[in-house]
Order: structure tokens, then sequence, then C-alpha cells
């Protein structure tokens, strides 16, 4: 193998290890924000199952005393 054959294997061993490492750093990156975002999405479905239940807590009443109303029609 003469020297530009290898310098030119070195050259492409380099760039293609730059490029493994910024793929790599890349999808640790999405990885990430996939978790953040999992993470909101449960927050978001905690608020909303907690929105609901308070909801029908309170509308509950409001609704049986609007029955007995017009019951008593």
């Amino acid at each position: 193998m003469d020297r530009n054959q290898s310098l030119s294997d070195r050259i492409f061993s380099q760039q293609i290890d730059a490029e493994l490492h910024d793929h790599i750093h890349s999808n640790s990156k999405l990885k990430q924000q996939h978790e953040v975002l999992l993470s909101i999405l449960l927050l978001e479905q905690q608020l909303h199952s907690t929105a609901t239940k308070e909801h029908k807590r309170k509308l509950v009443p409001v609704l049986c005393s609007v029955l007995r109303d017009r019951d008593r029609e």
C-alpha cells in the first residue's frame, strides 16, 4: 500500500468517525427530547384527569339540583 493510499484511508476513517460521532450525539439529543415530551404528555394527561374529576365533582350537585327542580314543576 503506498503512502497516498494510507493517508487517504486515514482521512476517510476520520471523516467516518466524525460522522458517527455526530450521529450518536444527534440520536442522544433526540432521545432526551423524546423523554421530555413523554413527561409533558404524562403531566398533561394527569392534569386533564384531575380537571375532569373536579368538573364532575362540581357538576353533579348542580345537575342533581336542576333535576330536583324540574321534578318539582
